[in-house]
């Protein structure tokens, strides 16, 4: 038995690359460097969906495309990407139109409370709102990880 199988190294490696390109991308359209962008989710490439293309192709080249856990991969491959294009983005924008309402409540609550400072002090977080990724992040995760295990599965082999 392995220590460690080429879909394991193959899904760890297309999280680590995606995840890596997403801080290249933002220093190129920024041009500034952000360490929260490597650890966040939302952005492009999609990291998740990297990953499990990265499994997902990992397990076809190895165990065949025909095999059941391929089939299985393949399944929860396309849950994962239609998580990301569906139900995150659109809680990315709930939680923008929430930002919005709480900017504006929390100015109207100054106003009102403009002449006892401390009276109804309220501390609320904003929610993060790239959460989701679009469908170009998530069809681009999706590419970036096949062809990084396409390019491992090269390397592993040789």
């Amino acid at each position: 038995m392995e220590l460690f199988s080429y879909p394991l190294m193959a899904a760890v490696v297309g999280n680590l690359a995606a995840q890596t390109a997403k801080g290249v991308v933002q220093a190129i359209t920024h041009r500034s460097i952000s360490p929260d962008v490597i650890f966040a989710s939302g952005g492009m490439p999609s990291s998740h969906s990297s990953t499990v293309a990265a499994l997902t192709m990992a397990i076809g080249l190895h165990e065949g495309f025909g095999s059941s856990l391929f089939a299985l991969s393949f399944i929860f491959m396309s849950v994962v990407a239609y998580d990301a294009m569906g139900v995150r983005l659109a809680a990315g924008k709930h939680a923008a139109a929430l930002n919005i309402l709480m900017d504006e409540f929390m100015q109207l609550r100054q106003l009102a409370f403009s002449r006892e400072p401390n009276k109804g002090k309220l501390v609320i977080q904003r929610f993060r709102e790239r959460i989701g990724h679009s469908v170009g992040e998530v069809f681009t995760g999706l590419a970036f990880g096949a062809v990084i295990a396409y390019g491992l599965q090269l390397w592993w082999t040789a």
